[in-house]
């Protein structure tokens, strides 16, 4: 097979619209799975849950907004324009106010699949687990969350807000 370079115009990709929009521009199927790249456009009051990625790598870059990212002790106001880098293993968590517009890097790739099993859940499953802090379903889970080498109780205890 021959390497083929790829256009994605604004606005496509594969999109998963839940409580934000997350396109993935380039797949990693287009980059022999070594990187993706990953628009989400965040509304206002947006909050990720604090979480960290085992194995990937994850570099944000604003286009529109601000967004606070909490990463390990160290908490950076990004704006228009600012770059924010996340090495695997270090627990970080995003907060905008006002929205956000930005372009997400992850590498490896193999985020899409969680964001494809979100996009599977039904916008009350979401928000009850949200509001309830319920975990999601062991099968997903597992799916989404490798097992973690640390003791049952610090994992219980990340109340399984723990993606790769």
């Amino acid at each position: 097979m021959t390497a083929k370079g790829k256009h994605s115009p604004p606005g496509k990709g594969n999109i998963y619209a839940k409580a934000n929009e997350v396109i993935v521009k380039i797949t990693g199927d287009d980059t022999a799975r070594t990187f993706e790249v990953v628009e989400e456009n965040c509304k206002p009051g947006f909050q990720s849950r604090a979480h960290y990625h085992i194995k990937a790598y994850e570099t944000f870059y604003l286009f529109e907004g601000s967004a606070d990212f909490q990463v390990g002790d160290e908490l950076f106001h990004a704006t228009k324009g600012s770059c924010v880098h996340i090495p695997p293993g270090v627990p970080h968590q995003v907060t905008s106010k006002e929205g956000v517009r930005m372009l997400m890097i992850y590498s490896p790739a193999g985020t899409e699949g969680m964001f494809a099993d979100m996009h599977a859940l039904t916008q009350d499953q979401l928000m009850t687990r949200q509001r309830l802090r319920v975990p999601l379903p062991t099968q997903l889970f597992e799916k989404l969350c490798r097992p973690l080498n640390i003791g049952k109780e610090k994992r219980d205890r990340a109340d399984r807000k723990l993606v790769d």
